[in-house]
């Protein structure tokens, strides 16, 4: 594995980030558009990016069976599983408690990294963990203190589950990735698994296809579509692949702590959901549990 730098660890973030984006623009998505027909069309505007793209890189198209068989095992957890199950979590949760359940994130990569990739979780990475998983106390504690007064907007366990089982996914999709072969590009790699995606999601799209009206579409619609599309699909998993190639699984882990960073702070700015002094201290240990992994890979 070559050594990670700074590079590596920027796309890391920006990735995560932009995961993190897709939850409130899935919450916008899930109030305006079916979601089988929507997340069908934008991965039709991702595939419409990444083809081109492969053609011009000239990367053969040719995979392994092994590799195919991870691939659509990704498209199928990481990708479909992960957009239906938070999608419709998002319909009885909101944006910040999705966004809030997302902090599991490294610590469900880092045990799936221990128990498949046999993986060690030395010292640092350890505490870095650890920070995550503090992140994720400060920031369910205005949520936990709602659920035991029964405020009126505390999260739907369903919405909960749903979104628990999203995250499951989203972390197998980082450790599936160290399985595939070497040669076998980001870039390749996201192609195939958009495109099964996208079948999966057609195939399940044509009864919404037959009931919804399309004259309701407006420049919001195409532009979420557009979003999710270029942004959260094809830029995106191509930055992740390509940082995850470079980093254990464990590392990566600490950096899916940015997905619900980025969820409560645009569901703030965008959404008007309420924010408080207990995610300020979450996202703080959340960013020294990716400082103390950075120091750790740079040694």
């Amino acid at each position: 594995m070559n050594k990670p730098t700074f590079s590596t660890y920027m796309e890391l973030v920006i990735a995560t980030s932009i995961v993190g984006s897709s939850v409130v623009v899935g919450k916008l998505v899930v109030m305006r558009l079916p979601v089988f027909l929507s997340q069908s069309a934008s991965l039709a505007v991702a595939l419409m990016f990444l083809v081109p793209i492969v053609l011009i890189q000239k990367t053969s198209f040719r995979i392994g069976r092994r590799d195919a068989l991870i691939l659509f095992i990704q498209a199928l957890i990481g990708m479909f599983l992960f957009r239906v199950l938070m999608l419709y979590g998002l319909t009885y949760a909101s944006a910040s408690e999705s966004g809030i359940l997302t902090s599991l994130t490294p610590a469900i990569v880092a045990l799936l990294s221990y128990v498949l990739l046999r993986e060690k979780i030395s010292l640092r990475p350890g505490l870095g963990i650890a920070c995550s998983l503090l992140g994720v106390l400060a920031l369910q504690l205005p949520h936990l203190t709602g659920l035991r007064s029964n405020a009126p907007n505390a999260t739907s366990f369903m919405g909960m589950l749903l979104v628990l089982a999203a995250v499951f996914g989203e972390a197998a999709l980082t450790v599936l990735r160290k399985m595939l072969s070497s040669h076998v590009s980001s870039l390749l790699g996201t192609m195939y698994i958009t495109l099964f995606a996208m079948l999966m999601f057609m195939a399940c799209s044509f009864g919404e296809t037959q009931q919804f009206d399309f004259n309701q579409v407006g420049v919001g619609e195409i532009g979420l579509v557009l979003y999710y599309g270029i942004f959260v699909t094809a830029l995106a998993y191509v930055l992740w692949f390509r940082g995850v190639s470079r980093v254990p699984a464990s590392t990566a882990a600490v950096y899916t702590g940015c997905i619900p960073v980025s969820t409560l702070l645009l569901s703030y700015i965008i959404l008007r959901e309420s924010f408080s002094f207990a995610h300020l201290a979450g996202t703080g240990f959340v960013f020294l549990g990716i400082l103390l992994m950075s120091h750790d890979e740079r040694r």
